[in-house]
């Protein structure tokens, strides 16, 4: 016995939020507490940590604040060209303008739900992908908005999540393990 799965225009069950960067000529905004994602480290599943932090002044002055279990999408760069990347924040992290903040907008769709459906359409979401005048890679939100995202019933989506989440858990137990051994 198979589930059924409706196409939703991810616009309507999430909502995009675009970052900034304050002014780098202002030493008053970076140094701080608040972790910075930017392309270079928007990698792995999960992020906390960035090589560049703000200051609350620095937040204030132009960049966003991504909740927790928010999505980071890179929509802009040149590393576009090798992978579509995608992760969730595991703190509050401020993100620049090349990342939407996507959270789900829906009644019972979870943002690691949306996690799990956008990394399943990554092939779809790779054929979006056009060049700006720089050569760099673009993921237009209005073509972003429009993926048509597949819905489960709310229990199947319990299913595919919680299962999904065993396998994210032990991918990252055997990545820590390898460390390890590898030291």
């Amino acid at each position: 016995m198979g589930c059924r799965a409706s196409y939703v225009p991810l616009g309507e069950i999430a909502k995009f939020e675009s970052g900034g960067t304050p002014s780098k000529k202002n030493k008053r905004y970076w140094d701080g507490s608040i972790p910075w994602i930017s392309a270079k480290t928007l990698v792995g599943d999960t992020v906390y940590e960035s090589d560049l932090a703000i200051t609350k002044e620095g937040l204030e002055a132009g960049s966003k604040l991504a909740p927790k279990g928010s999505l980071l999408l890179l929509t802009r760069g040149s590393g576009l060209f090798k992978r579509i990347p995608l992760a969730i924040a595991g703190k509050e992290v401020a993100f620049n303008q090349d990342i939407k903040c996507v959270n789900s907008a829906a009644k019972g769709i979870s943002n690691r739900y949306l996690f799990y459906a956008l990394t399943s359409l990554e092939p779809s979401i790779s054929a979006m992908l056009e060049t700006t005048g720089i050569g760099a890679g673009k993921l237009a939100t209005d073509r972003l908005k429009a993926l048509p995202v597949p819905v489960l019933d709310e229990a199947a989506r319990d299913k595919v999540t919680h299962f999904a989440d065993c396998i994210y858990r032990k991918i990252h137990l055997n990545t820590k393990l390898n460390g390890y051994l590898g030291a």
